[in-house]
């Protein structure tokens, strides 16, 4: 059955032939991996030579139907070699196109020289654009677009093929699947003139597309099939290299684990939540007596009992241990004396997988050695400051004394010169009184160990030791501690007396505070004169200064202690402003 413009039987055929090549190109399942992933010459001449067999495969189908016309539908090989395989893939299908016609007609048509060389052009020009930025990226629009150009090369050859003349010189149609007529048109408007109808020539348009489609989408399968299972051996590969990798790695971080535990100086002890002992490194077994733990979780040893077993007072740890939660991280016991003499510090750290908390560690620092020095130490300054104050003491008799004689030797001397010598003399003792009274007041600078300070309460405290009836004092810190030096009371109290010295006319002092972004701020302010520009830095100079100059420079001494600042940064003839910066972790804020 056939309808105007298309035969069924040359349809049937033609798509028979397109299927028979569909299933040929399938052998391009058989290109190597190392051969489509490596050099482009080698793989486009595979291509070359699958597309080619196809051909010729095709080109003995096709003469078995036609008789002679061996190029027709094998023309799509030649664009589709090119376009998946390059110039060279295009070149060997080609050939064996020109080579079949050769073979079987004897010669070849300037019809089917235009075809090919047209599909290879056609060809090689869609395997440069893949890599254009403007070029659809979808390998369907690609093909579709590949069909279409070659459609439009074959209808081109269609027309030329139909307009050949008859015997008697008339121009008559020649068939469109068949031996190729003997005569050709010999210039366009003969062309023109015996164009065939429009419908005609859609059998052709559709096969050219649907078999570039089709044998197209065969190929492109078979890539993504490749790329698949290329992209799953890689993972795959990556996958047992990572876990080759992290077991690598979990070893060495096991074994330096175990002999970071193993060289330190503590002992360190793991327990589960129920206190049971789980890991101990050597100096632990030494320390408490530990030499083989039970095998299963029955009968374990308990942490508490073995270590309160070694203690010369063990009866508070059990309990001590007991009441830690299990988060705890803090220093549990600063002062654990064993039986053999020795004195540990012991601190507990939860022992964590992820957010879960497992079990604890637990951390005894030897610090005997530390204890006996400090102990020592304390003997010393003992001895020193009572040396100290007897010398102190002694002194400032003397130094009386000097000032008695002075005022009789000032009284009785009528000589000018004289009187202004003694003057002199009187306020250089009253000086060395001042120096040798400060150093009472801070000779225990440093000597007692840094703790958690009211700072409201040691500044009102200094302040009601020298506030008088005209003096107004503001607190505005809330209930604010910080980790400093026991003299910190004598920081507020300088500052006051400073104020008061030197400010000519203070009548308001204040304190107050602020965040910083991590830090705390104190400010200290007073409604004076205030501090010269020159003279901010050389305050805290040793020296510096119009009385002692000891006040402000023992000032940054003792709050250097723990880290705290200390800076002057008023505006002059506004009143003085020292900002005290109080960094993280020494603070805290009721």
């Amino acid at each position: 059955m056939d309808v105007p413009f298309l035969s069924l039987e040359l349809f049937q055929t033609l798509l028979q032939n397109v299927a028979i090549l569909a299933l040929l190109i399938l052998l391009y399942d058989i290109i190597p991996e190392q051969i489509r992933l490596g050099s482009k010459t080698i793989f486009s001449l595979a291509v070359g030579l699958i597309f080619g067999f196809a051909a010729f495969m095709g080109i003995a189908l096709l003469l078995k139907e036609t008789g002679g016309q061996v190029v027709g539908i094998n023309l799509i090989l030649v664009p589709l070699a090119g376009f998946i395989g390059g110039i060279f893939a295009a070149i060997v299908v080609a050939s064996v196109l020109v080579a079949g016609s050769l073979a079987t007609g004897g010669s070849v048509t300037g019809v089917d020289i235009m075809t090919i060389a047209g599909g290879l052009l056609i060809g090689v020009i869609f395997n440069a654009a893949r890599t254009w930025k403007r070029f659809p990226r979808r390998f369907s629009a690609q093909l579709l677009m590949l069909g279409i150009a070659l459609a439009a090369l074959e209808i081109l050859a269609s027309l030329i093929m139909k307009g050949v003349r008859g015997p008697a010189g008339a121009l008559t149609p020649a068939p469109l699947y068949g031996p190729v007529p003997a005569q050709v048109p010999s210039s366009l408007p003969d062309i023109l003139s015996v164009s065939p109808p429009t419908l005609s020539l859609i059998p052709l348009f559709i096969v050219s597309v649907l078999g570039i489609l089709l044998l197209g989408s065969i190929i492109g399968f078979i890539d993504q099939k490749k790329d698949v299972q290329r992209e799953l051996v890689e993972h795959k590969e990556h996958l047992e290299n990572l876990v080759e990798e992290r077991t690598a790695e979990l070893k060495k971080v096991n074994s330096l684990q175990k002999a970071t535990i193993e060289s330190t100086a503590d002992a360190i002890v793991v327990t589960d939540l129920k206190g049971t002992i789980r890991a101990y490194n050597r100096k632990a077994s030494g320390i408490l007596r530990i030499y083989t733990l039970p095998k299963n979780d029955e009968g374990g040893v308990l942490f508490a009992n073995q270590t309160a077993s070694r203690l010369t007072v063990p009866e508070h740890f059990p309990s001590l241990v007991a009441s830690l939660p299990h988060s705890a991280e803090q220093v549990v016991a600063t002062d654990l004396v064993f039986r053999n003499g020795r004195i540990f510090e012991l601190s507990v750290h939860p022992q964590q997988i992820a957010d879960q908390i497992i079990g604890r560690v637990w951390n005894f620092h030897d610090i005997t050695d530390q204890r006996n020095a400090e102990d020592a130490l304390k003997a010393a300054n003992s001895k020193l400051i009572l040396l100290s104050n007897i010398t102190r003491h002694d002194i400032l008799n003397q130094l009386t004394a000097l000032a008695g004689y002075l005022d009789l030797a000032y009284a009785k001397t009528t000589d000018f010169s004289i009187s202004d010598y003694l003057e002199s003399m009187k306020k250089t003792t009253d000086t060395i009184r001042l120096q040798i009274e400060f150093t009472r007041d801070y000779q225990d600078i440093g000597l007692k160990k840094p703790a958690w300070q009211d700072i409201r309460e040691a500044f009102l405290r200094a302040a009601g030791e020298i506030r008088g009836p005209n003096l107004t004092v503001l607190c505005d810190v809330g209930r604010t501690e910080v980790f400093a030096d026991p003299l910190i009371e004598r920081v507020f109290y300088n500052l006051i007396d400073n104020s008061l010295r030197h400010g000519e006319h203070v009548s308001e002092i204040r304190l107050l505070s602020m965040r910083e972004d991590a830090d705390l701020i104190i400010l200290y302010e007073d409604n004076g004169a205030g501090v010269p520009p020159d003279d901010k830095d050389k305050i805290f100079i040793k020296g510096f200064g119009k009385h002692t100059g000891l006040g402000l420079f023992l000032i940054r001494e003792i709050l250097s202690i723990t880290g705290i600042g200390i800076r002057e940064i008023g505006a002059f003839g506004q009143g003085a402003r020292f900002e005290i910066r109080v960094p993280a972790g020494k603070f805290r804020i009721a």
